[in-house]
């Protein structure tokens, strides 16, 4: 489909076949470069949503990009514009607490596409992707408990990402890490429909090397029910810009997180590590990675977001129970430049049930298919 072809502001929905184990879904638009401007101006803007609904509940992911030359971190023209959403974990696979299948136990789920032209010209080619992985059982123990994880990223767009996340549970918090390859990561993320507003972590406010950003966020009870999560940069041309968000139940609401410790940013051979001091086994540990090499999640570890970028950049965050007293760490291989950040949320003075028995969670790695091609 041309979308030049259309006055402005058209619009173009394209339905995406699910499987009740799809764990994200991708879209690619080819942009123009210098060899193939395609029929795009430099003033041409795309709007881009992946939209899953599910019971007539909508989860929605935005992202958009403009028209110009982008560059890649290799200097090469950009020739594609990338937006992946991983939805809440456990959204069609199995939710950690009791085993349940959202997806499954849906009397309907439905994914479709949405592109709009919002100003000038713009002719692109569109390819949806989707991912399905299995929910192997693997056992934890800890009263702050893992509720659900959603991420996204972007690549070449134009500094603004948000999407659709489920928090549900008592003594509700929230984790949100932002990253990008640019400019400054301002201004602070949002977190919709009530409950805490994000709080910055103190200390994980990190300027990498080459150009990389990362802050960390803590939310005190975030609304319950699909919430829009939202990440708008001051720079409108980064690379790559990450944004997750990981929901956990039975957490302290005055103070929800410990001290934050870090390593980076610099050029280390593999792994990276760090240790988080004064870990309760009723606690819940959680970190946020980003490498240019391809990073492995370390032992007693979940990882609970997987967002690869361009230039290239590995956006990683995961779990640990308190019991395995807070070693963070990644392996890699060779050297590579990386930042990691990591943080206790503490359990709620009333406590919870522990819980000793097996727990499903997303497995890696990810094989995506092509599912469709719009022209």
């Amino acid at each position: 489909m041309e979308l030049s072809a259309i006055k402005d502001r058209a619009f173009v929905s394209v339905p995406v076949a699910l499987d009740p184990r799809t764990a994200s879904l991708e879209v690619r638009l080819r942009r123009p470069t210098t060899l193939n401007p395609l029929a795009w101006d430099a003033t041409g803007r795309v709007e881009i949503s992946l939209v899953i609904v599910v019971d007539g509940v909508e989860y929605r992911c935005v992202g958009s990009t403009s028209g110009g030359i982008r560059l890649a971190g290799d200097g090469t023209d950009a020739a594609e514009y990338v937006l992946r959403y991983e939805p809440p974990c456990g959204f069609f696979g199995a939710r950690e607490g009791r085993p349940r299948r959202l997806g499954e136990g849906a009397v309907s789920y439905q994914a479709r596409v949405e592109v709009r032209l919002l100003r000038g010209a713009a002719a692109t080619d569109v390819l949806v992707m989707s991912e399905a992985l299995p929910a192997p059982a693997m056992p934890f123990h800890s009263s702050v408990a893992f509720d659900a994880a959603s991420s996204a990223i972007e690549a070449f767009g134009d500094g603004v990402i948000s999407f659709s996340h489920t928090a549900t549970g008592a003594n509700r918090a929230a984790f949100m890490l932002v990253g990008s390859r640019g400019d400054a990561l301002t201004p602070d993320p949002t977190y919709a429909g009530g409950g805490g507003t994000p709080t910055l972590i103190t200390g994980w406010d990190i300027a990498g090397v080459p150009f990389v950003n990362m802050k960390g966020y803590s939310v005190v009870a975030p609304a319950t029910g699909a919430q829009t999560v939202t990440s708008d940069l001051t720079d409108t041309s980064t690379s790559d810009h990450f944004l997750g968000v990981v929901t956990m139940t039975g957490v302290d609401q005055t103070t929800p997180v410990g001290t934050a410790v870090f390593d980076g940013p610099g050029f280390e051979a593999s792994p990276v590590s760090v240790t988080v001091a004064s870990v309760g086994a009723d606690d819940l540990v959680v970190d946020g990675l980003v490498s240019q090499a391809v990073p492995t999640v370390g032992a007693d570890q979940t990882s609970r977001a997987s967002q690869d970028g361009s230039f290239p950049s590995h956006w990683r965050i995961s779990t640990q129970p308190g019991t395995a007293v807070g070693v963070m760490s990644w392996t890699y291989t060779g050297g590579t430049s990386r930042l990691l950040g990591a943080v206790a949320f503490k359990q709620a003075a009333a406590g919870g049930a522990a819980l000793d028995e097996p727990h499903y969670v997303a497995a890696q790695p990810r094989t995506p298919e092509p599912l469709v091609t719009v022209w």
